[in-house]
């Protein structure tokens, strides 16, 4: 994997374009930088169904292969409902509508800040 001098915030924000350009719902990214030594924010975002969730993971892909960073670590596949994208500084999370409320991320970092897409 070759890291791009490239800064956690852009990534983030890389990536939340490219989920937004792709219809995800709910795209959020927490800012963890002051709560957690190991990345700096969590995105996440909603799909329909498997194939939207597919589609979502691999337009970051591609984005993120744009820049040169690659996902170090994948977890999940579409038709779980829960998709991990791991990219260092930047953790993304796939849901389908029922995994995103089951699993309760948005609570859990409900005081964490956020940056604005």
């Amino acid at each position: 994997m070759n890291r791009s001098m490239l800064a956690s915030t852009e990534m983030a924000k890389i990536i939340a374009d490219g989920l937004a350009d792709k219809k995800g719902n709910d795209i959020t990214i927490y800012d963890v930088r002051t709560h957690s030594t190991i990345t700096d924010f969590h995105v996440l975002a909603t799909g329909l169904n498997p194939p939207h969730l597919k589609a979502l993971f691999n337009e970051t892909r591609l984005r993120m292969k744009a820049h040169d960073l690659a996902c170090y670590r994948k977890s999940g596949m579409p038709d779980s409902g829960w998709i991990v994208a791991d990219y260092i500084d930047v953790v993304l999370h796939l849901f389908n509508p029922a995994a995103r409320q089951y699993y309760a991320l948005d609570v859990l970092w409900k005081d964490m800040p956020r940056l604005t897409i």
